[in-house]
């Protein structure tokens, strides 16, 4: 009985714990913003590409680092791994909603870059080319 037990305890906290892990990890989604020409491609566990397109339609790609905050509900994404200060994008995950943080007199602020409905979950093979299509 106690054997039964031990067992079930560690099941339910090594599953827990890899459900967890899942949720952090975007790997191999994508994150369209057709309207702005802006894409976001998680390529691993840690690294996003963002595609950029500015205002005279000239797009870029950077690569950053990105960590998954389920309690506030939002991706954070880094210019540096692991460093809070280097911030440059923020993504609530529940509206899609894209901030952008910006150097002010003040610190670091945030200010709301693609509002709610802009942006959306897609399945697209090569995201580059797909905004490419769209200009």
């Amino acid at each position: 009985m106690i054997n039964k037990l031990f067992i079930f305890i560690f099941l339910f906290f090594y599953l827990s714990s890899c459900m967890a892990l899942s949720k952090n990890n975007f790997s191999n989604n994508q994150l369209l913003c057709p309207t702005l020409l802006w894409g976001f491609e998680f390529i691993s566990s840690n690294k996003v590409k963002v595609i950029n397109t500015d205002l005279n339609n000239i797009t870029s790609i950077n690569e950053y680092y990105y960590d998954v905050d389920l309690d506030l509900s939002y991706i954070n994404i880094f210019s540096n791994e692991n460093n809070i200060r280097d911030r440059v994008y923020s993504i609530e995950l529940n509206s899609l909603r894209v901030d952008v943080w910006t150097m002010t007199g003040g610190g670091f602020t945030t200010r709301e870059m693609f509002p709610i409905g802009l942006c959306k979950f897609v399945e697209i093979n090569n995201i580059l080319s797909y905004i490419e299509n769209l200009k």
